[in-house]
């Protein structure tokens, strides 16, 4: 009766064997296209990820450009009012040096109005650098907005081609079923 036991059992041990093998390469194909889709979505997400980071730098590049220009135009108006203040004090100084006949006190306000003048020319000065600084700021972010808006345009059609892909082997694995 034992021989017959063991007879028994070595003849179905290779079934048994065969039949384990096949459970698992089984678990493992599946366990690769477990893998193969947890990839793919977390590198659709990573997609999103950054086209919301690119969308983001955009708005926020654009909201710096908005705040720039309105401060360019600031600067401006203010150059256009030293400008004027300049002026009137140059023609206050031409009328007083044409009015001075070696008079010490006209020429104490000559020498006081040349110095208000020197300051006056300084400011407008600064002021066209800050100017000129504003307008060079004014086009990084523009160039910035562009660059950032060709990116996410590059990532969309990225990420469409992505879903695109991942469709049509949806339906070839749909068809092989």
């Amino acid at each position: 009766m034992r021989t017959r036991l063991i007879l028994m059992l070595l003849t179905l041990l290779p079934f048994f064997s065969t039949a384990q093998s096949s459970m698992q390469r089984q678990m493992q194909s599946n366990n690769a296209m477990v893998r193969q889709q947890n990839q793919m979505f977390m590198w659709q997400q990573q997609q999103q990820r950054d086209i919301a980071r690119n969308l983001n730098n955009i708005q926020t590049s654009e909201d710096k450009l908005a705040n720039e220009e309105r401060k360019l135009k600031k600067l401006q108006t203010k150059s256009t009012e030293k400008e004027a203040e300049l002026k009137s004090k140059q023609e206050e100084l031409a009328s007083l040096e044409k009015n001075s006949e070696n008079n010490t006190d006209l020429s104490k306000k000559i020498e006081k109005s040349k110095k208000e003048i020197a300051k006056s020319e300084e400011k407008v000065l600064q002021s066209k650098t800050d100017i000129e600084k504003s307008s060079k700021k004014i086009q990084n972010f523009q160039s910035q907005i562009a660059t950032a808006k060709i990116k996410k345009e590059e990532l969309t059609k990225k990420h469409e081609e992505e879903k695109r892909l991942k469709e049509e082997e949806k339906a070839k694995k749909e068809k092989e079923k």
